[in-house]
């Protein structure tokens, strides 16, 4: 499998606060990575830094071999091609559904009015949200929310995806119908970094597993390897939790 993204030494104070410290991983293609661990760990961070919405204190993220942290690199390009889905969905709540989807293929990729409505309404069928083109974001349901987010990630046509706890804002009821959605695209072979505490999810769709605590990377693995044999006592802890929901 051919690396997209490899994360090298890594890290990120807030001040005196160190948040990740010294982070290692790559990511290839078609490679589906669940990033599991207690709040602060620094999951949401890590993927903040990856998208370059915020700037790493030390260390580099190579794309395709190239630092991303460098001066001539195009953070909105670079976005395009690292797409990320928010646990707040972050939708522009003045705008209709499809333009939410089509607003940032033109201004970032510079496609037409047509291309991009193509484009939008293809993705928005793919994750069911397509007979809702012109409503605005304040009509739809939490779960829908979260669909045209990834719809609006995916018409950048990205060649990853990273999603940020997307199923954490949600009632119950619509965690569901987002967690299909994500199965659907892992099935499909899009590569998907994802942080979540749905360790079903995790268990069932991941191809490696990565749990974090106080900022380190401290097991990684197969969903085997670490939800049935883990072998650090943090890993196991964490676990243990999660063990009676079966």
């Amino acid at each position: 499998m051919s690396v997209i993204l490899d994360v090298k030494h890594l890290s990120k104070s807030f001040g005196e606060n160190p948040v990740l410290k010294d982070i290692d991983f790559t990511v290839s293609k078609g490679e589906v990575i669940s990033i599991i661990g207690a709040s602060g760990s620094g999951k949401s961070t890590l993927l903040r830094c990856i998208n370059l919405l915020e700037t790493p204190s030390a260390g580099e993220i190579l794309y395709h071999g190239e630092n991303i942290l460098s001066r001539n690199v195009k953070a909105p390009r670079y976005r395009s091609h690292v797409g990320m889905v928010f646990q707040s969905f972050n939708l522009f709540n003045n705008m209709s559904v499809l333009k939410n989807c089509t607003v940032g293929q033109r201004t970032v990729l510079g496609k037409s009015r047509e291309e991009a409505t193509a484009n939008a309404v293809k993705y928005l069928e793919k994750v069911g949200m397509a007979p809702y083109v012109n409503a605005k974001p304040k009509q739809l349901s939490g779960g829908q929310k979260q669909r045209v987010a990834i719809a609006r990630a995916l018409a950048m046509e990205p060649e990853i995806l990273l999603f940020d706890e997307p199923t954490s804002a949600l009632d119950p009821e619509m965690v569901g119908e987002v967690l299909a959605v994500m199965k659907k695209l892992a099935d499909d072979g899009m590569t998907m970094i994802v942080v979540t505490h749905e360790m079903a999810f995790a268990k069932d769709v991941s191809t490696r597993v990565i749990y974090m605590n106080d900022g380190v990377i401290c097991e990684e693995g197969t969903p085997d390897d670490v939800f049935v044999n883990p072998q650090k006592e943090e890993t196991k802890a964490f676990l243990a939790r999660f063990r009676d929901k079966g």
